[in-house]
């Protein structure tokens, strides 16, 4: 019994690992990588050594669509992902084990097929059916922008927090670009058209 126990397992693992979602790696430069799993609405920017391998210190989350680098400067624009923002304004998963809604009245992204319910005088949405439009995950109605700089990023007193600057608007971003003396000539040199 032991034998088919363990024999059943074991194909339930190696069978899971060949759903694994794929994940991509682009290397830029020094230690700094392009990241995503599944699809390219993923893509994040990390900091690891091992730049043939996916994931590290994420410096700028998912969706990163557009990049450019030199030995110092990393630039980079980036859609933010609003599902994670609304799910959390909208849903407090209470003891009941469905979702709460914060606020019925902001309900713009719930859709008709949604359950919700009222219950002791509080709205729910049951916790197994957000189903969220696309449009949310990349949000292309806001771009952020970002320089990173990486000049010493060797060194081990090199903190992120210091060393990344994002900026919610073009014009802010131009004059970041003039306070840190990126250089002009250092343009976007990938960019994924469809997640423009």
């Amino acid at each position: 019994m032991k034998k088919i126990v363990v024999g059943i397992f074991t194909v339930f693992l190696l069978s899971s690992c060949l759903w694994d979602e794929e994940t991509q790696t682009k290397h830029l430069t020094k230690d700094f990588n392009l990241g995503w799993w599944s699809e390219p609405r993923y893509r994040a920017l990390f900091k690891n050594p091992d730049s043939t391998k996916y994931g590290g210190a994420v410096l700028i989350p998912e969706t990163v669509f557009a990049v450019g680098f030199n030995d110092n400067i990393i630039i980079a624009k980036q859609h933010p992902n609003k599902q994670e923002e609304i799910s959390a304004r909208l849903f407090n998963r209470d003891s009941t084990g469905y979702y709460r809604l914060s606020n019925p009245a902001d309900t713009v992204y719930i859709w008709s097929g949604d359950s919700i319910f009222r219950k002791n005088g509080h709205w729910y949405h049951i916790s197994n059916g957000w189903n969220p439009p696309d449009s949310l995950f990349p949000y292309k109605k806001k771009t952020n922008y970002y320089i990173i700089d990486i000049s010493d990023s060797k060194k081990n007193t090199w903190n992120s927090k210091e060393r990344v600057y994002k900026y919610t608007t073009e014009s802010d971003f131009k004059e970041g670009r003039k306070n840190l003396g990126v250089p002009d000539e250092l343009k976007f040199n990938f960019l994924d058209r469809e997640l423009e």
